[in-house]
């Protein structure tokens, strides 16, 4: 029964591990939608955001400015309504004035008019008069007199009787000259009244031109203003949102990063590491002093040289997360190469392949994933991958990563890891 139970508490023992290892796993692979090209194109994405932004806050200012000088402008506008208003009081008092002396004219005219009037019927009655006697004649009324003396009262008489008609017909033509005079005075005030009135109006009319000039400068400006002021606070938010999705990228990534390393941990150094070209355990170069194979001089070797032909499947030593992806052959000596952290500071650099990996910077590849292919890029002399182990970034023999492995040397020698 011991024995039985031991064995119970050894396998539930044994999935508890295997379940935890599942987690660490499944914790990894969590976050390995957020790679290093989605923090960096985060980046871009703000840096080309934080351009614009510069641009419309210096469209604002241009917009400012102009606003300044249109309100200068609305100033001067101004002071030219002012007079404009002067103008059209100055000419309003003067039609006044015109109305008055109209009035006054038409009042005159009414009253020679009836004057006219009166002095016409007196001339009228005169007239009736003398024809009645018009059998009459002033030299019988004179020879009627029976003395010199009535005689010259009927002399002074008729003088006084012509000098009356003659009166009323000066009194008339008199009349009827101011008449004619008051009705001309009466014409020539009201053309240049309506003459006043034309130019008034055309002042108004130019006082409201100003004002909407001047409305649709200071709508226009504002109307810029305002689609300038709604950019920059879009902007401003999407500035804001990105600065969002890049910390939480960064801090998933980090987790990432954390995450891997303590998966590691536990395993780190127990022998737990995949070779790169399974079946292949040729080593051309070791790791440490050799001969250039380019100058023939003494150097020291950063890697291990592992022979095989081009497009030969190159396989992650270890689960981890891709740092570098090397996109341009001529950029190093090392050709195309990528570089992956494996957490505890171990990182592990795959050199010389046929073409750009096949992975992303910022990925979760797991041992045993292909993460590119065998070629001879960069200072190579022949198809091989040049595999290197840093640890702390300091380089380190990776064969140590795998102890009781039988390697070839390259002297043909048979080698153990470790």
């Amino acid at each position: 029964m011991k024995k039985k139970t031991q064995r119970i508490i050894v396998i539930v023992l044994a999935a508890v591990l295997l379940l935890s290892l599942l987690a660490s796993a499944l914790a990894a692979i969590a976050y390995a939608d957020v790679t290093k090209e989605d923090i960096q194109n985060l980046k871009n994405d703000l840096s080309d955001i934080q351009a614009q932004k510069k641009e419309v806050e210096a469209q604002l200012a241009k917009i400012r400015d102009d606003l300044s000088q249109a309100e200068e402008q609305m100033e001067l506008i101004q002071g030219q309504v002012v007079l404009t208003e002067e103008e059209i009081n100055t000419s309003q008092a003067l039609l006044d004035q015109y109305d008055l002396q109209i009035a006054q004219k038409e009042a005159d005219i009414q009253r020679l008019e009836q004057q006219e009037e009166a002095q016409y019927q007196e001339f009228y009655r005169q007239v009736r008069w003398m024809e009645e006697t018009g059998s009459v004649s002033y030299l019988s009324i004179l020879f009627e007199a029976s003395s010199f003396s009535e005689m010259l009262d009927y002399a002074m008489l008729i003088a006084d009787i012509m000098d009356y008609s003659n009166r009323i017909i000066d009194q008339l033509n008199a009349t009827q000259a101011q008449l004619g005079a008051a009705r001309d005075d009466l014409a020539a005030g009201r053309a240049d009244q309506a003459e006043v009135q034309q130019a008034l109006e055309a002042k108004k009319a130019e006082l409201e031109d100003q004002h909407a000039q001047a409305q649709i400068l200071l709508n226009k400006i504002a109307a810029s203003e305002s689609e300038a002021a709604a950019k920059a606070k879009e902007l401003a938010e999407s500035e804001a949102k990105i600065n969002k999705e890049l910390k939480e990228s960064e801090r998933k990534y980090a987790a990432q990063i954390a995450a891997l390393e303590a998966q590691q941990n536990a395993s780190m150094n127990s022998g737990d590491w995949y070779w790169p070209l399974p079946g292949r355990y040729k080593i051309s170069s070791l790791f440490g002093s050799r001969a250039d194979p380019f100058t023939g001089k003494r150097d020291h070797h950063t890697g291990t040289d592992i022979p095989a032909p081009g497009g030969t499947p190159i396989y992650a030593a270890k689960t981890g997360v891709v740092t570098t992806v090397n996109k341009n052959q001529n950029a190093s000596s090392y050709g195309y190469y990528c570089i992956i952290s494996h957490g505890n500071g171990y990182v592990t650099l795959y050199a010389h392949q046929n073409q750009v990996p096949i992975v992303q910077e910022g990925q979760t590849v797991q041992k045993g994933q292909v993460i590119g292919y065998v070629g001879s890029t960069g200072r190579s002399t022949g198809n091989h991958l040049h595999f290197e182990l840093r640890i702390n970034s300091v380089r380190n023999d990776v064969l140590k990563l795998y102890p009781g492995m039988t390697f070839t040397s390259p002297s043909g020698a048979k080698m153990k890891g470790g």
